[in-house]
């Protein structure tokens, strides 16, 4: 099978071509070959075949195209569309395209040609340009298409320039004049091939003809560009010139001139005034600051007579380049010597002789007086610019040994430069970090400049979203502003919700030559190889903080070794300092869009074993220092202080390695994960954790065929539906956990789901069933033995016989619940008893005996570190003084105690702190405040769907109308009330049977 792109796109199978005549399954195939052997999301496919105008089915016509073009392969023998989320892989081998084979012989012909073997990289470049057939992808007119062509064609343009430097090299001269002549005209504005055809030109005796040529090169880059020729073109001027002998052909040029030897021209102006300087790009949004500080620093070189050197550091993307051109021009009028410019391609030191030459002769010397070391050009190029005024930009500089050659070490010159390391051994006089830019910033980015102030005004939700998404990056966020650009149809929403899945965020940031993904790629691409691998590890543990530890288990190492990678990848700009963690390690943060890529690395590089492996470390390492922490845990507590604290720290790195753990098949270690971190999960509140680890570890499971593992699982996510009083969720999942426990015959699982269902009746007001549960769940605590279990059960029935008004059987049971606690040492259990044991007496009016009670129960949630239940329990001793007639010492706890509930999402304790506030308002005669109070929380009680404490709110209500003189809304609401105790069955039935409303 052969696909052909370079050309009329064309697939032949068995040597016969493949009939594909519609336009779009073949922009389709074409597009996802162009990607071949990666994963191309459906998104990307749809932009290929309709540009920014697709119809609504978009993706159900790729899948009806994928159908037919699959069917149209099958001859083929194999299958080359396959299924991959979020679309599909193109699955072809290296010989099968022609784009793969073209760019193979290129990179090998420019690799002979590096070598200095040009016979071997004429000859492998013309085959590579043989493989062409015609314009590429001819035919296909959609604009990603048709970029991709452009991308194309200027490989092809470079490749025919390097093989014909090579025969340049060779001596072949006069067969080549023919073709640069045809090339020139059709590509007039490509400068290496202007200079090739002077050289040409000149070698065959035509010197006028060559200068003729640069004539026109030159009048034609001004008129179509307003600028003037670059230094290849200027530096092969002045060589002829000059009649540089390094022009002359090697002796087996069988056209070369004959004759005498070109006389020596004059020598080259000492004094050339290079301008090299790009242009700036216009005003930089949220970067004045910086322009204004880099501009002072470097205007003191020439005024103080001294070299100057700046850098400007800061990860890929954040808009170094941009910020150092637009200082230098900004600065640039002082130096009256010219402005030098030169971009790194690579952090080898070997590059910084080819730009030393470079600026020599940009500088008037001539080209064969150069030397060959590096030291050397070194030391010609401080010679030539020492007392002279020069600004030298270097972009994109690597080590600080690739740069000492280039700096200057007298005179009034000075030195800017950009980079992705650190460079904390070149020690400049004003370093610049750049950051991303403030949310503000990015948005003036993204409205000034790409998408225009009206379509972000109509969408500003979906125009911060983008800006979010794009973590305040410039180079992301001025692509995502390209696209939007150029596609006016488009939503601001419809890019903002593609940029939110992570899979294809960096698959939507790309717009012509700007691309996210590319430039990480260069940082990434210049570490060392043990430090890219602590990268990858990095993306196997997809975490946006961590503490040098991580690594250890991430990359099997000690902890120094770890430190050491953590700061090299801080050192390359791949992570950032954040400050000192809990255990006095440095905390690095890793920007989310780093974080994608360093997980796109893993994913391609890292074997699935391998991640298997470090994830395995990771969870062992996790689930040690949990245990660890665990010791030193009250029994039935939170976590001590510090401890939580940790667990409060790393709760996204648990999260995460719970996710990664579930999906590479390692469901034993995910659950153990989940069991180990609900406690903490519990006492934060932390319920998205806690649903995404117990819904990524739940699917493991069942993949795996782990019944017990998938009981457990459901019956955590009971307990976090229990937590977030979504009382019939909780039922759902811990029936259907019951039911896979009496499966396994598990009694241990049985009788925590027993309770786990009555807690949810109890809650909804549906006694009778609750204690059915608990009496169950009883004799299975008793057949174990399993003394918290008789605890809880104990607690539950006390709690149940309060509420429908036994008082003395609330009493025993909660009595036999608190000696268990205490037996076992269970602290949170007897607190929860305690401030029971307090609402009974209060429920009877013996608020003497309520108030010690519920004063213990806040000591003991406060002495474990459970803020929520300490916030419980003020408001059940709040509760005791309002009805003392101590309203005072009661209102600062409950505003307290509502703080703290909605600081962890708490909806019924933040419902019950706020109906508790209006009874002290009403207890201070303030109605109006109460009715507010009240109101609020009767609001809460409904979208609750808990009846039995909206109609105690409403019974609250009533008094408040009472006392206004409103007999007839309190009369309804009081008969609302009592009709909802009694349908409850609640104490509240005979309490208010016996006092009516009037």
């Amino acid at each position: 099978m052969e696909f052909r792109l370079l050309g009329a796109p064309e697939v032949w199978v068995d040597g016969r071509q493949v009939e594909l005549t519609a336009g779009k399954p073949m922009a389709l195939l074409a597009a996802g070959l162009l990607r071949a052997n990666r994963v191309v999301s459906t998104s990307v496919l749809v932009d290929a075949v309709w540009g920014d105008a697709p119809p609504a089915t978009a993706a159900a016509l790729v899948q009806t195209y994928v159908s037919n073009l699959r069917r149209a392969l099958l001859p083929g023998g194999r299958p080359v569309i396959l299924t991959r989320p979020p679309g599909y892989l193109f699955d072809v081998g290296h010989d099968d395209l022609d784009v793969s084979r073209f760019e193979s012989l290129a990179a090998a012909g420019r690799a002979a040609a590096a070598a200095g073997e040009d016979r071997e990289a004429v000859r492998t470049l013309g085959q590579a340009l043989a493989i062409w057939r015609g314009p590429a992808l001819d035919g296909l007119r959609t604009p990603v298409l048709r970029q991709a062509a452009e991308g194309l064609e200027e490989q092809r343009l470079g490749m025919v320039e390097e093989r014909i430097g090579a025969e340049l090299r060779l001596g072949r001269s006069g067969s080549l004049a023919a073709e640069l002549a045809t090339l020139v005209g059709a590509h007039p504005l490509r400068e290496t091939l202007r200079a090739q055809q002077m050289l040409v030109l000149y070698r065959l005796g035509r010197q006028a003809d060559a200068l003729e040529a640069y004539r026109q090169a030159r009048e034609l880059l001004r008129a179509e560009l307003g600028i003037d020729p670059g230094p290849e073109l200027r530096r092969m001027h002045q060589a002829i010139l000059t009649g540089d002998p390094a022009l002359r052909p090697p002796p087996s040029d069988p056209v070369a001139v004959t004759g005498p030897e070109p006389a020596p021209g004059p020598e080259p102006a000492a004094e050339a005034v290079p301008r090299q300087l790009p242009p700036a790009i216009g005003e930089l949004i949220g970067r004045d600051r910086q322009i204004e500080r880099l501009r002072q620093l470097l205007r003191r070189a020439p005024a103080a007579g001294q070299p100057v050197c700046c850098a400007i550091t800061g990860k890929a993307g954040s808009g170094k380049t941009a910020l150092a051109v637009a200082a230098a021009h900004a600065a640039g009028d002082v130096f009256d010597d010219g402005h030098l410019y030169a971009a790194f391609r690579s952090a080898d030191a070997g590059e910084s002789g080819e730009i030393l030459a470079a600026f020599l002769r940009a500088l008037g010397e001539p080209a064969s007086r150069l030397p060959e070391s590096v030291e050397e050009l070194s030391g010609l190029f401080r010679s030539r610019i020492a007392g002279r005024r020069i600004l030298i930009l270097l972009d994109n500089a690597g080590p600080e040994a690739q740069i000492r050659p280039l700096l200057p070490a007298h005179g009034g010159s000075a030195v800017l430069l950009t980079s992705r390391t650190a460079l904390m051994g070149l020690d400049p006089q004003g370093t610049l970090g750049l950051d991303v830019l403030e949310p503000g910033d990015a948005l003036l980015l993204l409205l000034a400049r790409l998408v225009g102030a009206e379509r972000v005004a109509a969408e500003p939700a979906a125009a911060d979203e983008i800006v979010r998404l794009c973590g305040g990056l410039p180079l992301a966020v001025r692509t995502a502003g390209a696209r939007l650009a150029v596609r006016q149809r488009w939503p601001l929403s419809v890019l903002a919700a593609r940029l939110r899945d992570e899979h294809r965020r960096l698959d939507e940031l790309v717009a012509g030559d700007l691309e996210v993904r590319a430039s990480l790629q260069l940082s990434y691409s210049g570490l060392p190889d043990p430090t890219r691998l602590a990268f990858r590890r990095l993306g196997v543990a997809g975490v946006g903080e961590f503490s040098p530890w991580l690594l250890e288990p991430l990359l099997d190492v000690a902890e120094s070794r770890a430190e050491y990678f953590a700061e090299r990848l801080a050192d390359a700009q791949l992570v950032d300092a954040t400050g000192v963690g809990l255990d006095g390690q440095v905390r690095y943060g890793v920007h989310d869009l780093i974080r994608l890529f360093a997980q796109e690395r893993a994913d391609a590089e890292e074997p699935t074993a391998d991640q298997r492996h470090t994830v395995e470390r990771l969870g062992r390492r996790l689930l040690a220092t949990i245990a660890d922490l665990r010791a030193r845990v009250p029994s039935g507590g939170g976590p001590a202080a510090d401890a939580q604290a940790w667990l409060d720290q790393e709760r996204w790195l648990l999260v995460q390695t719970v996710e990664r753990a579930s999906r590479l098949g390692l469901h034993r270690l995910a659950g153990e994960l989940c069991t180990a971190v609900r406690v903490s999960f519990r006492l934060r509140n932390a319920f998205e954790a806690w649903w995404r680890t117990h819904q990524a570890a739940l699917g493991a499971a069942r993949a795996a065929g782990d019944r017990l593992g998938e009981a457990n699982l459901l019956r955590g996510l009971g307990q976090l539906r229990y937590e977030q009083d979504r009382l019939d969720d909780a039922a759902e999942f811990y029936g259907r956990a019951l039911e896979a426990f009496r499966e396994l015959g598990d009694l241990r699982g049985q009788a925590d789901c027993l309770i786990g269902l009555a807690s949810t009746h109890r809650e909804e007001g549906r006694f009778p069933e609750a204690l059915r549960l608990l009496d169950e769940a009883s004799r299975a605590c008793a057949r174990l033995e399993d003394t918290a279990g008789l605890a809880e059960c104990a607690y539950g029935i006390g709690y149940v016989d309060r509420e429908v008004g036994d008082f003395a059987g609330a009493e025993a049971a909660l009595r036999r619940a608190l000696a268990a606690y205490r037996r076992i040492g269970d602290r949170r259990g007897e607190g929860l008893t305690l401030r029971s044991m307090a609402m009974v007496h209060r429920a009877r009016g013996e608020l003497d005996a309520a108030e010690p009670l519920a004063t213990r129960a806040v000591a003991v949630f406060e002495e474990i570190g459970d803020d929520l239940l300490a916030a419980y329990g003020q408001q059940c001793l709040a509760k005791v003084r309002i009805r003392q007639g101590r309203p005072g010492l009661a209102e600062e706890p409950l505003r307290a105690a509502l703080r703290v509930c909605a600081d962890l999402g708490d909806r019924f304790g933040a419902a019950l702190v706020t109906r508790t506030i209006g009874e002290l308002h009403l207890a201070a005669g303030d109605l109006e405040a109460a009715e507010a109070r009240l109101g609020e929380a009767r609001e809460h009680w409904v979208a609750m769907g808990l009846d039995l404490f909206r109609a105690r709110t409403d019974r609250d209500l009533a008094e408040v109308h009472r006392r206004r003189g409103d007999l007839a809304t309190a009369g309804e609401l009081h008969a609302r009330a009592l009709a909802t105790f009694q349908r409850y069955g609640s104490r509240e039935r005979h309490e208010l049977a016996a006092r009516p409303a009037s």
